[in-house]
């Protein structure tokens, strides 16, 4: 659904044309008023705004200027442009501002609503073609080398995808490699002198180094690579002719892939006058899990290199893991993190993150006390990290659960911590709805309270600047709890005030338009009529 603005210096006008026109029947959700240019760039710069309606004169800042403002800023919105004077020059002016169309006054209902319709039409087709097959091959061939950056991260981080959902994503990122495709991953630390340069030398030697690997292994070898959380770069490195895995680590390919890294190490030393150090890991097939030779390649890496400068772990010198080696709960760490979705109320994400924990919990560790209480630990501090950041405390959050909390771990099976934690993140959410709904009840009392109190002079945009709140947001939040719409909600409150004001006080019609915000008197009694079925003056005599 679309979003329009009018904008006109005469308010009557501006709610006429907001509220007795049948805007949802050509697409549009909600409908904003401005008494001015200034308002209407104001509203913009809140709300998104997709077709703008504007008077040619206004005082101050013209339609016509209005348009040109919009177009340096949302050069996407429609504008269309109502005249009362029938003028070549305010007609060319508006062609050069790229119009949608220009009206002239008084214009006709099904008029302004087919221009609108028209300005909606042209929006679809825009967005239809940015939104297009081609356009968004375009776009990705554009960004390939972020997009392949973001894929490796996501492999080496140990994100879950099927065998075709791989294939399909290296397809789409116009990587040539398959799942069965055999490869080597190099882990390359550039040192000191890097490090001693500004932000953008380094960045530009950093750069410097990947193009140098490019051209020395770029023969024989296809490379794929990003930088990691800790600062290493990771290379895959992929044979560009069809081979097996069997045939990859034949002496000559390995010696090969060796003597390429030394000559790497060998020309930044000589180029760029800095130091770095590489690991190189086994060979092995593309399908295995990246993020397990990832591990096992950083681990290796601090082992043997540390902080000396300038080495080459090569392939026969890892270090194997020994039987009974202690492991961390891998899905803890993975994005997405816990305390994040706990934090933004994305309870099914987060009851997805949990499975996954306690599967890897139950089917790699068995009931490890010890990965039990790693667990435990993390996922505590998640749910603290999430409660105190929506500035709440464990105690109201928990309830029950909280005097377990202060009795610290006592859990010794996995099923114990899962039931524990299930009751926690439940009552944690019980706590984060209800409070949303009492404060969306206090937002609808002070919605209410100023409209009554404000009767003359309110509007959507004066309640939203009352309430500190986005108009947008306000409108759908409103009609999300009560039913009706701000502007209908206005509308039906001035009216009940005039009847009832008719009803009880000697005041003469034009002066009770003027209290429920009325300035002409003769708009005044079209809406009254429209609502009521009779003019003021007969419901007053009836």
């Amino acid at each position: 659904m679309y979003q329009l603005l009018i904008v006109d210096d005469q308010p009557d006008l501006v709610l006429d044309l907001a509220t007795m026109l049948p805007w949802s029947s050509i697409g549009i959700d909600a409908v904003y008023q401005a008494g001015s240019g200034p308002e209407a760039l104001d509203i913009m710069r809140s709300t998104p705004i997709d077709v703008v309606i504007t008077d040619i004169r206004m005082p101050g800042l013209s339609g016509l200027d209005l348009i040109e403002a919009i177009r340096e800023t949302w050069s996407h919105v429609k504008c269309i442009l109502l005249s009362g004077y029938n003028d070549f020059e305010y007609a060319q002016r508006a062609l050069k501002s790229q119009a949608t169309d220009y009206l002239l006054k008084p214009v006709e209902d099904e008029e302004l609503l087919a221009a609108v319709r028209k300005a909606i039409s042209e929006l679809e087709a825009r967005w239809r073609e940015v939104s297009s097959h081609q356009s968004a091959i375009a776009s990705i061939r554009e960004n390939l080398p972020i997009l392949r950056s973001h894929l490796l991260h996501a492999l080496l981080q140990g994100e879950s995808m099927s065998r075709r959902q791989l294939e399909e994503r290296l397809a789409m990122v116009e990587l040539p490699i398959g799942c069965d495709t055999p490869f080597c991953m190099m882990l390359l630390r550039m040192e000191d002198y890097f490090y001693e340069q500004n932000e953008r030398d380094s960045s530009l030697l950093e750069f410097a180094v990947c193009n140098i690997a490019e051209e020395i292994f770029g023969e024989e070898h296809r490379l794929w690579y990003a930088k990691d959380g800790f600062g290493y770069y990771v290379f895959l490195i992929f044979p560009k002719r069809p081979t097996t895995l069997q045939a990859l680590p034949s002496a000559v390919s390995i010696e090969t892939i060796e003597q390429k890294a030394a000559h790497l190490q060998h020309y930044v030393k000589l180029y760029l006058k800095g130091t770095i150090s590489l690991a190189l890991s086994r060979p092995s097939l593309f399908s295995e899990r990246l993020s397990a030779v990832y591990e096992g390649l950083v681990g290796s890496f601090r082992q043997r290199i540390g902080g000396e400068r300038d080495f080459l772990l090569t392939l026969s010198e890892h270090v194997q893991p020994s039987e009974g080696e202690a492991n961390s709960l891998s899905q803890l760490y993975q994005p997405p993190q816990m305390s994040h979705l706990l934090e933004a109320g994305q309870w099914e994400a987060a009851e997805q993150k949990l499975a996954l924990i306690f599967e890897e919990l139950e089917e790699k560790r068995g009931d490890s006390h010890e990965h039990i209480l790693e667990a435990y630990f993390a996922l505590v501090s998640s749910l603290t990290y999430a409660i105190h950041k929506n500035k709440l405390w464990l105690a109201e959050c928990l309830g029950g659960e909280f005097n377990q909390l202060l009795a610290g771990p006592h859990f010794h099976t996995i099923a114990q911590l899962r039931s524990w934690i299930d009751e926690a993140v439940s009552s944690y959410r019980g706590r984060m709805t209800d409070r949303v709904q009492d404060s969306r009840t206090g937002l609808i009392q002070k919605v209410q309270e100023y409209a009554a109190g404000h009767l003359a002079d309110a509007s959507l945009q004066s309640i939203a600047d009352h309430v500190y709140l986005n108009p947008s947001y306000l409108s759908k939040v409103y009609k999300l709890e009560t039913g009706e719409g701000i502007s209908e909600y206005l509308s039906r409150l001035k009216m009940e005030a005039a009847a009832h004001l008719l009803r009880s006080s000697p005041d003469k019609i034009y002066e009770i338009a003027s209290k429920v915000g009325y300035q002409k008197t003769s708009y005044f009694i079209k809406v009254f009529k429209e609502r009521y079925g009779i003019t003021p003056q007969e419901f007053r005599d009836k």
